[in-house]
């Protein structure tokens, strides 16, 4: 026994050694209870989110912009011209008559009166 308690002394005196050991013993200590998984998995988790992040902020400014382009009149002008087949003061307009319908006779004399 006290064969080791000189070994142990003889160890303590040695700063190097000391240090050696404690590191040893912290870093099987982070190791086996998880705290080096849990920062990676942290980090990795905030590096994700960061991307999400970002791709949010790209998203909210398409979406403003929408929103600014909405409000200016040919804007809405153009979608309702596109969307509801609206025309405008004195634009002309065509419209098609289907080929299966069989003319009345009546509209024919009438048309060329």
């Amino acid at each position: 026994m006290n064969k080791i308690i000189n070994s142990c002394r003889d160890l303590l005196q040695r700063p190097l050694a000391v240090l050696v050991i404690c590191s040893v013993l912290v870093g099987s200590i982070i190791v086996l209870d998880g705290t080096l998984f849990r920062i990676w998995s942290l980090n990795r988790d905030r590096d994700r989110l960061t991307a999400r992040i970002e791709a949010l902020k790209i998203s909210v400014a398409e979406k403003e912009h929408r929103i600014t382009e909405s409000n200016r009149p040919e804007f809405i002008e153009r979608q309702v011209r596109e969307q509801l087949d609206f025309v405008r003061h004195g634009d002309l307009v065509f419209v098609f008559s289907d080929s299966n319908l069989t003319p009345t006779p009546g509209a024919t004399n009438r048309a060329a009166r």
